[in-house]
């Protein structure tokens, strides 16, 4: 690898001198700079700095000692050797000049082998203070890279470096941190045990910080408490032991965490609030449906809700001469929104039957009811059916639920009902149109309702359920089984996913003498 030509300063009142000397260092691929006194080599060395100084002791306006304390001051902490270069052989002259900054002495007249030879000492000097300059100034990059902050300190606690983040976190310039004692940066109750504390562990080795990574408050400069992560680390270096601090500021994630606690808390308050809406209003429609009609033996029912609280509604009735009233409704949403829709049309469902109305006079009132009470966009799917008492036929109304089929005792569908209607809630009955269907059978049977719920309810390969599956299970469960079997079915169909929306069944008799 090439040498890196030097740069000298020859700072010498005597011109044959700076020649000599010139020579010299051609000869060594130098390259030379000139002085003739002090005053111009401190001159010199400010507008050039050079990479080495031979500086003769004797001169006018400045001598060598001076000149050598300034030059000293402007390099700083970057070493620039400084070689005596004197006729003076007394030692008091020469260890004056080594003790206030030269480096080597060489007295003249110079012999050029000791010369050359000093220089390629020098040289090596210089290339060693090169890769270790580039080495400090890499590992002071990275310090500096690093979003935490790094601190040094001394076996007292006295600050001896920090990296660019340890400024920014704590608000101070690097110059005002460093020889300050760690406790500056230290709430005044940790303040006060800290000394107490280092002492205890360079005593007996007892940790408490130092190893392990601990959350504890830093002062900034202007006063301001803060939470911080700190690790320590004790050092031992050949000459001397150290303890470094990687510090992090966690004020922005424990502020993010308060946040968090205080979402979850809104949330929980939130949830809890409306369950207690939820089982209110659970409770109201409980009340309004009637439970006991529910249990009729020629009534079979489910209502698996998608979540908590089901949309979907079924409602049972009995005149006064024995007929069956029966409706399932499904309103547009989930939940308690769309059991709320419903709601309204359960009284004046149970009031029809107790007037024994036909069934086109009863869809006409719920119809016009929730016309008037329903926001647009809103509606009622429904199928509703009146049974007579006491001749096996009645009448059926089906309005955006899936067909209802009417199936014999062993399963097999003997009859559809088509959903041709509109759902209940979309236009005045005198607009929309209420036709019903007369029903007739001439032996046992039943009728089976439900929602879309259970038809569109996919599985994992976003397969529906389907009317054919609805009729397999039909077709090969007894009728008394008939809604266990389907909720088996659709149980097998889902494989423990969630249905997607709310589901209910409804299977009326046909034929059997109703009871309570």
């Amino acid at each position: 690898m090439t040498e890196k030509t030097l740069r000298v300063l020859i700072a010498d009142d005597i011109a044959s001198n700076r020649t000599i000397v010139a020579a010299f260092l051609a000869e060594l691929d130098c390259t030379p700079l000139f002085a003739s006194d002090g005053l111009e080599a401190v001159d010199v060395f400010r507008r050039e700095m050079p990479d080495v100084v031979l500086m003769d002791l004797m001169m006018p306006r400045m001598d060598g000692f001076e000149a050598i304390r300034q030059i000293r001051s402007i390099a700083g902490d970057h070493w620039v050797p400084i070689i005596i270069l004197s006729a003076l052989s007394g030692e008091v002259d020469i260890v004056h000049g080594l003790d206030i900054g030269a480096d080597d002495y060489l007295a003249k007249p110079l012999s050029f082998p000791v010369f050359s030879a000093r220089f390629r000492a020098l040289r090596r000097l210089l290339e060693m203070q090169r890769r270790l300059s580039s080495s400090l100034e890499q590992v002071r990059a990275v310090a500096n890279g690093v979003i935490d902050g790094i601190v040094s300190a001394d076996v007292e606690g006295n600050i001896l470096s920090v990296n660019r983040a340890m400024c920014k976190i704590f608000g101070y310039s690097a110059s005002e941190m460093l020889g300050q004692n760690l406790r500056t940066l230290m709430p005044k109750r940790y303040a006060e045990a800290h000394d107490g504390y280092l002492h205890r562990y360079l005593e007996t080795g007892e940790k408490r910080v130092i190893g392990q990574i601990r959350e504890l408050e830093a002062v900034r400069k202007d006063g301001t408490v803060f939470p911080i992560e700190l690790g320590v680390s004790d050092l031992h270096l050949p000459n001397r032991r150290m303890f470094i601090g990687v510090i992090r500021d966690v004020s922005e994630a424990r502020r993010i965490q308060r946040k968090l606690a205080d979402d979850a808390a809104r949330l929980q308050r939130y949830h809890d609030e409306s369950e207690r809406e939820q089982a209110l209003a659970m409770n109201i429609m409980e009340r309004q449906i009637r439970s006991d009609w529910l249990h009729d033996k020629a009534v079979q029912y489910a209502v698996m809700p998608a979540r908590n609280f089901s949309g979907d509604v079924v409602a049972v009735a009995r005149s006064a001469d024995n007929a069956l009233y029966a409706m399932l409704a499904d309103a547009t949403g989930h939940g308690l929104a769309a059991a709320v829709s419903v709601l309204p049309a359960l009284g004046a469902f149970y009031r029809g039957a107790a007037r024994n109305v036909p069934l086109e006079v009863l869809v006409t009132e719920l119809n016009d009811l929730l016309c008037g009470l329903l926001p647009p966009g809103h509606f009622v799917a429904s199928a509703l059916v009146r049974l007579d008492g006491s001749r096996p036929e009645g009448q059926i109304w089906v309005g955006g639920v899936p067909d209802v089929l009417l199936v014999d005792d062993g399963g097999q569908v003997r009859q559809c009902f088509i959903s041709r209607q509109l759902p209940l809630g979309i236009l005045p009955s005198a607009q929309a149109g209420v036709a019903c269907e007369a029903l007739h059978w001439d032996a046992p049977g039943q009728l089976v309702l439900c929602s879309d719920g259970l038809t569109e309810a996919e599985n994992a390969d976003r397969r529906p359920f389907g009317r054919a599956g609805l009729e397999n299970v039909l077709n090969v469960t007894p009728r008394a089984d008939r809604l266990k079997g389907l909720r088996q079915a659709l149980n097998r169909h889902l494989a423990g996913q969630s249905a997607a929306d709310d589901v209910s069944v409804l299977v009326l008799d046909c034929g059997v003498e109703a009871g309570h």
